[in-house]
């Protein structure tokens, strides 16, 4: 078996009896322009040869690249889970042997085999997946989280790994939300132990070879607080006899007989250009920038001023009609009689901000000067960002970096004699309206799906 990193998540397997290609991704930037392979790579797909078989672990667009997935043979085989995002692109791209999964799938190819691993996370449908043919066998472990009752039945079906592509980064994405970052000690803790329950012959950091880049190049300081050197010095003190590599975008690992030979540059689909990971230094105790909209994608001024203004108008017409016809959402804040507000920053610098206090028996819905009051749960976005959401053309992986939030708010009681003050988590309200409740937020998945697809699809399949 011979397995080729080609850059962040995508792997080049070529076993007995095949080739496949896991999460392909050829193009920086990518992940809607957030983000570059890290350290910096080149990809020359004309070496790439003859693909039998494409798996997609799951749909984040780090894992799931619809300009890469347009360029590769629609005569593949194409393995990934059971989500109808994947599945829906596949078939407009012209994929007519697509194989939806469960994980836990023991997928046999003549001389080798597939089996797609669980991850137990909820809110992504994922798998990992191991190859094994007769020279032995390799868990990408991709971004699925392990615990030991998958461990243990898969490690029984299996028998032994050779070389694991470890989850290792455990990035704080969590900063995104409540602008809080900090060493996440017991995601750290778990990923060793399932390192050292897994116990492979070798083992590479895999899945998080990226970075930030250009406006979003300011979260790198947030995001990123373990290194690929750091985990496999951690591993190194609990596992000594777990041989730990750093791989870069072009090495290459040869199986054979239970031995595992790292080979650097071997490839000639992916080289590394330059080792540009010193910007991935975590320091959050770095200033984050002002919100401001650089405007990358170059609306013009009138489109974002009706996209911004249909957007909080729709807003504010929902949480009006939330009281008369009781939302979840609505309700929580409403029975805590909070406050929300949502700040929209301008190309120009202005900052257009809409208040609610929720009251009893009505909400009251303030603009202008008056809305500049504090408020206890606050979104802040800029308005290309906004109408990029709203208009369905980009996702959350690119507006993130875009927007800011916080909240203050929290519950006060007695309990036992003692005053207790505890933080209470809201939902987010230009979230859940934009998701779940703004007219035609039920198609706005296959509406941003078919805008990706738009210019793929003029060119016809390949």
């Amino acid at each position: 078996m011979r397995v080729t990193l080609l850059g962040h998540a995508s792997v080049l397997v070529e076993v007995d009896g095949g080739r496949i290609l896991m999460d392909p991704v050829f193009q920086d930037p990518f992940e809607e322009g957030a983000v570059v392979s890290c350290p910096k790579r080149t990809i020359d797909p004309s070496a790439l040869g003859p693909i039998d078989v494409i798996v997609l672990s799951h749909a984040h667009l780090d894992h799931f690249d619809i300009p890469t997935l347009a360029r590769l043979p629609r005569s593949a085989r194409v393995v990934c889970p059971k989500d109808q995002a994947i599945v829906y692109v596949l078939a407009q791209l012209g994929f007519k042997k697509v194989h939806p999964q469960d994980p836990m799938a023991l997928i046999p190819f003549g001389s080798y085999q597939l089996l797609t691993t669980r991850s137990h996370v909820t809110n992504v449908v994922e798998f990992g997946a191991i190859f094994k043919d007769k020279s032995g066998a390799f868990w990408n472990q991709v971004d699925t989280v392990l615990m030991p009752e998958t461990i243990a039945p898969t490690l029984e079906l299996v028998k032994k790994i050779d070389l694991h592509f470890s989850m290792y980064a455990s990035q704080s994405f969590d900063f995104f939300e409540g602008r809080t970052s900090g060493f996440p000690h017991a995601m750290h803790a778990m990923n060793l132990a399932n390192a050292v329950a897994i116990g492979a012959n070798t083992l590479v950091p895999g899945s998080a070879g990226f970075r930030f880049a250009g406006p979003f190049a300011w979260c790198n300081s947030f995001l990123f607080p373990i290194s690929r050197e750091r985990f496999l010095a951690d591993l190194a003190r609990v596992a000594p006899s777990i041989r730990g590599v750093v791989a870069n975008p072009g090495d290459v690992f040869e199986i054979e007989g239970g031995k595992v030979t790292h080979r650097a540059a071997a490839s000639r689909v992916a080289t590394t250009a330059a080792d540009d990971t010193s910007l991935l230094d975590f320091d959050p105790t770095r200033p984050m920038p002002e919100l401001t909209d650089p405007n990358p994608d170059g609306y013009a001024p009138d489109r974002i001023a009706a996209a911004v203004d249909g957007c909080l108008e729709g807003f504010a017409a929902y949480v009006r009609g939330a009281y008369a016809t009781p939302d979840a959402p609505i309700e929580e804040y409403r029975q805590h009689g909070t406050t929300y507000a949502i700040g929209v920053v301008f190309p120009d610098g202005e900052e257009r901000r809409l208040r609610i206090e929720f009251a009893g028996g009505a909400p009251r819905i303030e603009t202008g000067a008056a809305a500049a009051r504090p408020a206890e749960t606050v979104h802040r976005i800029a308005a290309s960002g906004l109408t990029a959401w709203a208009t369905r053309e980009k996702s959350y992986f690119y507006f993130r970096g875009f927007s800011r939030k916080f909240s203050t708010f929290h519950v006060v009681a007695s309990r036992d004699g003692k005053i207790v003050v505890e933080p209470k988590a809201l939902p987010d309200l230009l979230t859940h309206y934009l998701t779940r409740k703004a007219p035609g937020a039920e198609m706005a998945l296959k509406q941003r799906l078919d805008f990706q697809l738009r210019p793929y699809l003029a060119r016809g399949a390949t």
